[in-house]
């Protein structure tokens, strides 16, 4: 299969961003439609290839690649606000479908502390190593290098500073997916979530591609540093499992181009996640919560991503 290696030369004009140290001819598919026809702690997870439902939810035709921000930010943060400014404006700019966020609390300034919240999780640490994070706010787009996608990287790694998210995602879209994603999601009344998703390979892929699952949750309201207001500040995004373990399910099915592939999962929510205090991460709205659905070689190199409601 030959692969295509899109070059992508872009002029940056000289542009300074502050951010808190660490203490220590392509064009959009306008055809896109993410609706159309290491385990986890909390996590009990089922899988299976036999058809999650009667319509195969991922298209089959060949499509480009959606933006996966995971925002790397604290509650302690000072500038990580304006990154989270930053990211609602490229999403509403490029379209939810293109512009997929993920906050993931993280770092000396997430790490929990008297009197502020606590968002992180088990899996931000790992995520934010090997995005070689050097500052906060950071983003990686994609799990790719920076340079790749013709930003500057903090470290020399995938973390880029918030500048620099929107034109990396740009650069992203204008690669093809070599996997199309279609998923659902559902919960009933005791808790227990259900996420059917839809593989289709419009390329072959060699590697070992992972699954992965995660869940957001929104209107997450705490202290922010920087915030506006301060005391009681809006957190959107927040990442708060991974239902598919650290580093997403291996895919041990044949991912030939025009493959076909269907798992589900399950899930039981719980009521709240470290805890509902000023101190912990605040109780679970079912409401407020989403799903989203991304696919990496390995580790890295987000293939394609969609982001999804629960019904």
């Amino acid at each position: 299969m030959k692969k295509i290696l899109f070059v992508l030369s872009i002029a940056l004009g000289a542009m300074t961003f502050t951010s808190c140290q660490q203490e220590t001819a392509l064009n959009p598919n306008p055809k896109y439609d993410p609706n159309a026809d290491d385990s986890s702690p909390n996590s009990e997870v089922s899988t299976g290839g036999g058809g999650s439902t009667a319509t195969f939810l991922a298209s089959t035709d060949p499509l480009y690649r959606a933006a996966l921000l995971e925002d790397f930010t604290g509650v302690r943060c000072g500038f990580c606000p304006d990154g989270h400014v930053r990211a609602a404006a490229a999403q509403a700019e490029l379209g939810a479908d293109k512009f997929v966020i993920m906050a993931i609390h993280t770092g000396s300034y997430a790490a929990p502390a008297a009197g502020w919240a606590n968002f992180t999780t088990p899996y931000g640490t790992a995520i934010d190593a090997q995005a070689d994070v050097a500052g906060y706010p950071a983003g990686t787009i994609n799990r790719l290098q920076a340079s790749a996608l013709g930003v500057p990287a903090q470290r020399g790694g995938s973390a880029m500073s918030r500048g620099s998210w929107k034109t990396a995602a740009i650069a992203v879209n204008a690669l093809e997916a070599p996997v199309n994603i279609g998923a659902e999601a559902k919960i009933d009344g005791n808790n227990l979530l259900t996420v059917n998703v839809d593989l289709y390979y419009t390329q072959g892929e060699s590697a070992v591609n992972n699954i992965n699952v995660a869940l957001l949750q929104d209107g997450l309201v705490s202290k922010q540093s920087g915030g506006t207001p301060r005391e009681t500040y809006v957190q959107n995004h927040v990442l708060r499992d991974l239902i598919t373990g650290q580093w997403g399910e291996p895919i041990t099915e044949t991912t030939n181009a025009t493959s076909k592939i269907s798992k589900t999962f399950t899930y039981t929510v719980p009521a709240d996640y470290n805890g509902t205090t000023v101190e912990g991460g605040g109780a679970v709205v079912i409401d407020d919560l989403k799903v989203v659905v991304f696919v990496t070689r390995g580790r890295v190199d987000v293939l394609n991503a969609i982001e999804i409601d629960i019904k």
